[in-house]
């Protein structure tokens, strides 16, 4: 009786392998399809802030031209006309928006890029 009892629960631990290994390759996918847009989201700001830096040494046009340039090197979709900077006072500020869209199968992840970096000029 010991022996039938063990021999119907026989394969239940390969279909938790089977669904455990499909959630982890969905997961595995999606990070790889989300993660860079994050990365490259993230290389766009810290340009904002290099050029924030150097506010009161280069015109506004220069500045924008470094965080165009900047972007176009991550293969950002951030056009020149999305990049506002703006001087008043003894601060400057950059902003910037974009929008990039992953497709994970068949779900649409939209990353909304929206940022605004304020310094002092010196």
């Amino acid at each position: 009786m010991r022996q039938a009892a063990r021999g119907s629960r026989r394969g239940e631990g390969a279909f938790g392998l089977v669904v455990g290994l499909a959630v982890l390759f969905v997961v595995v996918v999606g990070c790889v399809r989300i993660v860079p847009l994050h990365i490259h989201g993230n290389d766009v700001l810290d340009a904002m802030n290099e050029a924030a830096n150097f506010g009161g040494l280069k015109s506004l046009e220069k500045l924008q031209m470094d965080v165009y340039m900047r972007a176009q090197k991550a293969r950002v979709p951030l056009k020149m006309e999305a990049i506002r900077v703006e001087r008043s006072g003894t601060y400057i500020a950059i902003s910037a928006q974009y929008e990039q869209t992953a497709d994970i199968f068949g779900y649409k992840y939209v990353y909304r890029f929206d940022k605004r970096v304020e310094k002092p000029v010196f």
